[in-house]
């Protein structure tokens, strides 16, 4: 796409933001106007400075902005007030939850632009072997089954399971090699794999094929090749519907998987898991409108801000920066070499500053306070930006050093894909952020420093 499409696009897009705000405002409830101008702010915000520039960012604060928004959206239609979408007390204030976590965003983005770097049309890029990428992809697979069979309390886990998620990258460079040379079958057949695979599990990572399938569309539109749209809509589309069919059956199916324990493993074979999960589609009682309730509860990730801003400070006081230090001290100790370092537990720390009961690690569960919410706790509703703005000038200060590595820039992009996973929502607390982001840099950078001489070995012989 060149420079000039590039323009009309974004100006496209700008005139559709402006008329979805003005029929909102003029044509909704009227109880959610500054919501949902927040909403669509940081929406539009995000998509000028990444979608062209960076889309791999642009997919990620996308998702980060659609957690915060997305019960706005669903009041709007159901016209009601954004507070009466509350899951848990009567008292949590959404509209502000929302508001900060789109303050938070639309600075955290602003941050990260600083330091990004623009990529050009590449009119001679590289012409990659397949088989060989296919090849690689499948060394990194049975790295992440190596990872499987190791306890996430010892220190190689953490180095094995950060290494196996550059199969990711790969993916993107097979999406690459296949639309290039027309061999469209070959990266189908690995996506439809991993999300068959990853439906057997007990955690179901289907999307994640599906949307790097989707981040890799934008890059190679925006840079290599034209991508016709009816891609983006299947893949779009088959996201949705999985998500949504998947929320229908998710309770019943982990309750087959770990046996009726409460806990995060399975019991039963591949067999086994494939006829339940069958029977579970063709036979789901659950109504579309609880499907829906449940799928936008699911994505929304504001309910436990808005506990803590009720809790915090009126039960607790600000930790005046305490969440964020341990989070840095975390990641100064690695499990490989400290370990006996204390385990994490996330609903702990949610309990604590909302004052609800949860499940916790002892039933199984994790439920994360998320960044955003602590750095609320940390330095309130106006001090609470000063973090998320310095991790966010490190995002993109690595980013652009990622970029001056010396590799060619389609490998550029195929390491900057694994950084969706290392800051994949807004459920991440601090401590998860910092570390998978610093794990994962080392790795590429370390990869990229060993075997960049290398890399071609994955292109084409004349």
């Amino acid at each position: 796409m060149t420079p000039t499409n590039q323009k009309a696009l974004l100006n496209r897009l700008n005139i559709i933001f402006a008329i979805i705000l003005i029929l909102l405002v003029t044509l909704g409830s009227g109880k959610n106007i500054f919501e949902i101008c927040y909403s669509i702010l940081t929406f539009a915000i995000i998509t000028n400075l990444f979608l062209i520039k960076q889309p791999v960012v642009f997919f990620t604060l996308c998702y980060h902005a659609l957690q915060a928004t997305i019960k706005v959206f669903f009041a709007e239609v159901n016209q009601i007030s954004l507070n009466e979408l509350n899951n848990y007390s009567a008292e949590a204030d959404l509209a502000e939850a929302l508001r900060l976590n789109c303050i938070g965003l639309i600075l955290l983005s602003c941050s990260i632009y600083v330091f990004v770097p623009k990529k050009n049309f590449s009119i001679n890029p590289v012409k990659l072997d397949i088989k060989k990428l296919l090849f690689v992809y499948a060394a990194f697979m049975l790295i992440e089954l190596l990872a499987g069979t190791l306890s996430q309390l010892s220190g190689i886990f953490q180095l094995v399971y950060k290494l196996s998620v550059l199969k990711w990258s790969i993916l993107f460079l097979v999406v690459y090699a296949s639309m290039k040379q027309k061999k469209k079958y070959y990266f189908i057949s690995v996506v439809a794999m991993e999300v068959i695979v990853s439906m057997l599990s007990y955690f179901s990572t289907f999307k994640s094929a599906l949307f790097v399938t989707l981040i890799a569309f934008l890059i190679l539109d925006f840079y290599y090749l034209k991508i016709r749209a009816k891609y983006f809509f299947i893949f779009g589309g088959l996201s949705i519907i999985l998500i949504f069919t998947w929320q229908s059956i998710k309770g019943d199916y982990r309750n087959f998987l770990s046996g009726g324990e409460k806990s995060q493993s399975v019991t039963v074979d591949f067999v086994e898991a494939y006829d339940k999960i069958t029977d579970l589609v063709s036979e789901t009682s659950q109504s579309e409108q609880k499907v829906i309730n449940n799928t936008i509860d699911r994505i929304s990730y504001i309910d436990f801000f808005a506990e803590s801003i009720v809790y915090v400070p009126n039960n607790r006081p600000h930790t005046n920066g305490m969440l964020w230090m341990e989070s840095l001290r975390h990641i100064a100790q690695p499990r490989l070499f400290f370990p006996n370092k204390k385990e994490i537990d996330d609903s702990q720390k949610t309990m604590e500053y909302t004052g609800l009961l949860l499940a916790s690690a002892e039933q199984g569960t994790s439920i994360s306070l998320g960044y955003m919410a602590e750095s609320y706790v940390d330095f309130g509703s106006y001090l609470f930006v000063i973090p998320i703005i310095i991790l966010g000038l490190f995002i993109g200060w690595l980013l652009k050093k990622l970029s001056q590595s010396g590799i060619n820039d389609l490998y550029y992009w195929a390491f900057c894909i694994p950084f969706y996973f290392q800051f994949y929502g807004l459920e991440m607390a601090s401590e998860k952020i910092l570390g998978s982001i610093v794990m994962y840099s080392l790795i590429a950078f370390a990869t990229i420093y060993l075997f960049k001489k290398h890399f071609d070995w994955l292109e084409s012989r004349p």
